[in-house]
């Protein structure tokens, strides 16, 4: 499958109270500064590098497609340095910012946006491990499921009955406009035993893994995402 994207890289840039900007690249603590009358030819260089389109899942890594960003953009980056290079010695700031500097600056990008890459490889790898956990889980769980399936089952299928067979009478309760002590004992009675099943249900989910892909594919009601998650 073909993906044009760009690269996601984020570099989010404070106006500082001087005349340079700091980029940011949260995800590795990347920081970059450098004078903002030259931003242009740097946004202008990283647009280049964040535009390519990326072959997924022939084995390719995002690592190695990114640094393939890099010779595709030689020409952009050549210009730019240059560019950035002539305004600062124009507007007499190549003293402040001396062309090894602004090399360093554009050398930068190119290690965030590889470094980018390689984040993006490392993420793909750790959902596929996640994923292959899961399959696993689940073959298991449906090949021979351990006594703790059919329990978390029972468990489940007890809150159901009580909430179809109870429910109804609990919501009529929920509609007067006044309680009576009687109403007040049948919803607390209600919420009480529906509060035991989901934690119980709870428990065994997170001594019980192969239980927990059914509760994923079912969309179990009223068992929450981070119990499930064990």
């Amino acid at each position: 499958m073909i993906a044009t994207a760009s690269a996601a890289l984020t570099l989010i840039f404070a106006q500082a109270a001087t005349d340079r900007v700091q980029a940011r690249y949260p995800e590795q603590q990347w920081e970059l500064e450098y004078p903002a009358l030259i931003g242009g030819f740097v946004d202008d260089y990283y647009r280049c590098l964040k535009g390519g389109s990326y072959v997924i899942g022939d084995g390719s890594g995002f690592e190695d497609q990114y640094r393939g960003d890099i010779q595709r953009c030689s020409k952009q980056a050549r210009e730019m340095e240059a560019g950035a290079n002539e305004l600062l010695a124009k507007r007499d700031r190549a003293d402040e910012t001396p062309p090894s500097q602004v090399a360093s600056i554009f050398e930068t990008v190119r290690r965030i946006h590889v470094e980018r890459g390689a984040s993006l490889d490392r993420a793909t790898s750790s959902r596929i491990v996640a994923s292959n956990a899961y399959a696993e889980a689940r073959e298991t769980a449906e090949a021979a499921p351990p006594p703790c399936v059919a329990y978390v089952n029972d468990l489940r299928a007890q809150r159901q009955r009580h909430m179809e067979t109870q429910g109804e009478g609990v919501k009529a309760v929920y509609d007067k406009p006044e309680y009576t002590e009687d109403d007040q004992r049948l919803i607390a009675t209600y919420n009480a035993e529906l509060m035991r099943l989901t934690g119980a249900i709870t428990l065994e989910l997170r001594a019980c893994p192969q239980a927990q892909y059914r509760i994923y594919e079912e969309g179990a009601e009223g068992v929450p995402a981070e119990d499930a998650d064990g």
